[in-house]
């Protein structure tokens, strides 16, 4: 009878197990990709991991990789040094080759700040002060110095526009995202405030903003030829100073500082 009993509890525990437990009994899948940087050019040696298990590898010199998986909610996470790590819940429930959409990874500038995504490499866009000046009826906003000059070839603009991708880098702190772009006028106006109505004079521009890592952001923008700035915060009516980004889109044949 006690050997009965025990054999009964061990067939069990393999029921419960088989019944409870496949991901024990089961083979892992695979996730396959490839990694490349920002500008499209692939990167080897980067670390990618799934959370709380011992897979592990790295992209070979094409970026391209090959890890496994066993089924379930999965967290997949990529780093290389110099470069914003990104992460990815997945919840997948069959074992099989599962192809990854092609991923990008960041490279860091040498400083915090916003830049403007080139071709190759990036142009970092050189941060302003603004200022108020007041009247009985009104104020009006300001920005000190030069803008950024960005100077692009004519037949880039498609019906009198260009679409930008703009990277912001908060380098100590985490990234913020309270950032609003305004068209100046002339004489380097940002915009007034009516105090009688409240109404502001101003031209805010729409952006689209792509969350990449709690420090990096990509901004994606249409702009016209003109000056723009990139305010911090928001302006008020009791705004007296505060900064921003302040750039200028021309085709001009100006040197490019």
């Amino acid at each position: 009878m006690k050997k009965e009993r025990v054999l009964t509890i061990i067939i069990l525990q393999i029921f419960f197990l088989a019944t409870f437990c496949p991901v024990v009994f089961s083979k892992p899948g695979t996730l396959t990709g490839q990694v490349v940087d920002g500008f499209d050019n692939a990167l080897k040696d980067v670390e990618i991991k799934i959370k709380g298990t011992k897979f592990a590898t790295k992209t070979d010199e094409n970026g391209q990789y090959r890890i496994s998986y066993h089924p379930g909610k999965v967290e997949i996470s990529f780093g290389k040094k110099g470069y914003a790590t990104q992460k990815f819940p997945l919840n997948i429930r069959d074992i099989k080759d599962v192809p990854m959409r092609k991923l990008s990874l960041w490279k860091l500038p040498e400083s915090g700040g916003m830049f403007l995504v080139r071709i190759d490499d990036y142009k970092k866009i050189e941060k302003r002060n603004y200022f108020s000046k007041r009247d009985d009826n009104s104020i009006s906003f300001y920005v000190k110095g030069d803008p950024t000059k960005i100077i692009c070839s004519a037949d880039s603009f498609e019906q009198g526009e260009i679409e930008m991708m703009i990277l912001d880098y908060s380098k100590e702190n985490p990234l913020v995202v309270g950032k609003t772009l305004y068209k100046l006028e002339d004489d380097n106006l940002i915009g007034d405030i009516i105090y009688k109505s409240g109404d502001w004079g101003i031209n805010d521009i729409d952006d689209v903003y792509s969350k990449i890592s709690n420090r990096v952001g990509l901004r994606y923008v249409k702009l016209k030829p003109g000056k723009y700035f990139y305010c911090i915060g928001e302006i008020t009516l009791r705004s007296k100073v505060g900064y921003g980004y302040y750039l200028e889109v021309t085709t001009a044949k100006l040197s490019d500082k």
